[in-house]
């Protein structure tokens, strides 16, 4: 049987367990708001860059007028657990339509990307077009002292009642 000291301290952190999921929540809904505001505002600058281009089409446009509206409404643009992570406020497919319109708001008129785009220092900067590339090969038979190879390898005698194999060496 419990007691009532025990029933007592057990209410006493249950309360507490529920007050800091409940601050926790807090957080994760402020987090929520603030990835939604940053989302919404990306895409209007977006759109509203190409549209001073003259080069969004009918379709981004949609979707960005639609996005922005449930961001609005919702808080995310997304109500499926599988097509996202639940602290964001666009899907995966919902990003990468977003990063194309990011790509295609930077390219110039003629179909040149412009030249202040950062590059990662992890890629390489031509790629593998240098054909004068020679891989560093190390040949173990220049590093043999010749004095040191018999010309006739030692060859154990095979005994059947050995308990142990033996390993050999074929020229």
């Amino acid at each position: 049987m419990v007691s009532d000291y025990d029933k007592k301290q057990w209410q006493a952190e249950q309360e507490a367990r529920d007050a800091a999921l409940e601050v926790q929540r807090e957080k994760w809904a402020k987090a929520r708001q603030r990835a939604a505001r940053n989302a919404q505002r990306k895409i209007e600058r977006l759109s509203k860059k190409l549209a001073d281009e003259g080069k969004l089409t009918d379709w981004e446009e949609e979707f960005a007028g639609s996005v922005t509206e449930r961001l609005d409404k919702f808080g995310s643009a997304f109500q499926d657990p599988q097509k996202g992570r639940p602290a964001d406020a666009l899907s995966f497919s919902q990003k990468k339509v977003v990063a194309a319109l990011k790509k295609k708001s930077k390219t110039k008129e003629n179909g040149d990307k412009s030249k202040s785009k950062a590059r990662s220092s992890f890629k390489p900067k031509s790629g593998f077009k240098n054909k004068n590339f020679k891989p560093r090969v190390r040949q173990l038979e220049d590093d043999l002292d010749e004095s040191l190879i018999d010309s006739e390898p030692y060859i154990p005698e095979i005994s059947p009642g050995a308990s142990k194999p033996f390993l050999r060496l074929i020229k």
